[in-house]
């Protein structure tokens, strides 16, 4: 019915703030003399910050979504890791909900209930489809999904 991905642009917006905090914990760290143990902690966790948007990014161009008529598929193919995640959408609830971000992109969120600690599902166990272009159109064709699942 639908596959799509997450939009790496929108990714990397949405984590530009590491930039400054990598940024400014490597400043830090030039500082003080590198010479000290802290120093080097303090150089290793700024550029971790500051590479963490570009890896994010990437992470979401190896990520997959797919819709059928009974399930909600993620195939996610980045770095040192291929996983499928799937959900069954007669668990789904009854409308989506869908969270808007900067240019049109954001997130469709469909099935609550399933654990926190499950990729693709928020802090309250809801699991969706993060990050997608044109997230108003992808919450349309997922409601309509649903509404589909329920009369079947």
């Amino acid at each position: 019915m639908w596959t799509g991905q997450p939009d790496a642009r929108a990714v990397f917006r949405k984590l530009r703030w590491l930039l400054g905090a990598g940024g400014l914990v490597v400043a830090i760290a030039g500082w003080f003399a590198l010479n000290s143990i802290a120093a080097q902690f303090a150089l290793l966790a700024g550029l971790a910050l500051l590479l963490g948007p570009a890896i994010a990014a990437l992470m979401a161009r190896g990520t997959i979504y797919g819709l059928t008529d009974r399930r909600a598929l993620v195939l996610s193919k980045s770095i040192g890791h291929r996983a499928l995640t799937s959900v069954d959408l007669s668990a789904a609830d009854d409308a989506v909900e869908l969270l808007e971000g900067e240019g049109g992109s954001g997130t469709a969120l469909f099935v609550s209930g399933l654990p926190r600690r499950r990729r693709y599902t928020d802090y309250t166990g809801k699991f969706g489809f993060w990050d997608v272009p044109d997230a108003a159109q992808v919450a349309a064709i997922v409601q309509r999904a649903l509404d589909r699942q329920r009369r079947a």
